[in-house]
C-alpha cells in the first residue's frame, strides 16, 4: 500500500486550547472532547486574596463542591432537564424523578438542596434575554459541532478574540501552535426566543462565599482568565454556520443572532444573575469564517 497520510492532522477543542495557557504545547495524542469537559478543577483569578469561607447557612449553590467533577455532574443535570423541558422543572414528578437522578450519583444528602437550586435557577430571569429559562420552548441541548481547520495559526484565532469580545481587556495568550484538523466541541444549549438564536453555556466556577463575589468585574475576570471567550467564538461561529444553512436567503444574523449567554450557576444571586451576555461581533464571524473552512464548513448534530 503506498498511501501517504498527513500526520500533523488531528482533532482539536476549546479545551485542549487552554490547556497549557501561557506555556508551552503538551505533546500526545489530542483526543475528543466530550461534553462539559471545559470546567476547572479550581478558580484562581490573577492577584486574588484567599478565598474566603463559605458561610454555613449560605445558599446551596455556595456550599456545593467545587472542581470539574461537581461541574460535569450539574451539567448533566441541566441537559436531563432541558430534553424534560425547563417549563416542567416544578413539576412534582419531573422534581422526584430529578432528586433520584441526584441521588444515584451519591449525593442523596444533597439531592433537595440541588433540586431547590436548580428549579430557582431556571425561573431567575436572566439579564440579556429578558427572560427565565424556564420560559424558553424551542431547546437544543449539547449540540455537537466540527469546523474543519486547515493550518490555522492559533495566534490569529487569539488575536481575533481579543480583538472582538471583551476588548480592552486583559488575558492569558493562547500557546502558539498551528491546527491542522478538525476543532470539535459541544455547546450546553442553542435556544430560540423572540425569534432570535442564542448560545448558552453553563458555568460551575466558584469565584467567592456570596452573591457579591459574582459582580460584572468579577464574571468579566472569570471569562477572560479562562478564555471563555474562545469558546464563545467557536459557538457562535457553529451556530451561525447552522442558522445560514437552515434558514438560507432567510437568515439575517444581525437580527436573528442573539449572542453567547455565559450563566455562572453559583452566582445567581448576584447583581447580574450570574450572567454574562456576549453579543455577536459579525466581523469577527465572518474573520473566522474565512479562517475556519468557509461557510460551508459546518457539520452539527441537532437531535
Amino acid at each position: 500500500y503506498a498511501g501517504q497520510f498527513d500526520r500533523r492532522w488531528g482533532i482539536g477543542s476549546f479545551s485542549a486550547l487552554v490547556r497549557d495557557l501561557g506555556g508551552v504545547p503538551s505533546l500526545g495524542v489530542t483526543q475528543a472532547p466530550r461534553p462539559a469537559d471545559d470546567e476547572p478543577d479550581a478558580d484562581p483569578a490573577p492577584g486574588a486574596m484567599p478565598r474566603a469561607a463559605v458561610a454555613e447557612g449560605a445558599p446551596a449553590w455556595h456550599r456545593f463542591e467545587r472542581g470539574a467533577l461537581a461541574g460535569n455532574f450539574l451539567h448533566d443535570q441541566l441537559e436531563w432537564l432541558a430534553q424534560e423541558g425547563f417549563a416542567r422543572a416544578d413539576d412534582p414528578m419531573v422534581a422526584e424523578a430529578l432528586a433520584r437522578r441526584i441521588s444515584r450519583t451519591g449525593r442523596e444528602a444533597a439531592a433537595p438542596d440541588v433540586v431547590h437550586w436548580l428549579q430557582r435557577l431556571l425561573r431567575t430571569p436572566l439579564p440579556g434575554l429578558g427572560a427565565p429559562l424556564a420560559e424558553l420552548q424551542r431547546l437544543l441541548p449539547e449540540m455537537e459541532f466540527w469546523l474543519p481547520a486547515e493550518k490555522l495559526p492559533v495566534a490569529e484565532l487569539d488575536a481575533l478574540c481579543q480583538a472582538h469580545l471583551l476588548p480592552g481587556q486583559p488575558r492569558p495568550a493562547l500557546t502558539a501552535r498551528e491546527l491542522h484538523g478538525m476543532l470539535m466541541g459541544f455547546a450546553d444549549l442553542v435556544f430560540e426566543h423572540d425569534g432570535r438564536y442564542w448560545v448558552l453555556d453553563y458555568k460551575s466556577n466558584q469565584l467567592g462565599p456570596d452573591g457579591r463575589a459574582y459582580s460584572p468585574e468579577a464574571l468579566d475576570a472569570a471569562m477572560l482568565h479562562h478564555r471563555y471567550d474562545v469558546q464563545a467564538a467557536l459557538y457562535l461561529l457553529a451556530l451561525h454556520r447552522l442558522l445560514r444553512a437552515r434558514l438560507g436567503q432567510a437568515y439575517r444574523p444581525e437580527a436573528q443572532l442573539g449572542g453567547a449567554l455565559y450563566l455562572f450557576l453559583r452566582g445567581i444571586d448576584g447583581p447580574t444573575r450570574g450572567t454574562v451576555h456576549l453579543p455577536p461581533p459579525l466581523a469577527l464571524l465572518d474573520a473566522l469564517d474565512a479562517w475556519l473552512g468557509g461557510p460551508q464548513g459546518v457539520e452539527a448534530t441537532t437531535c
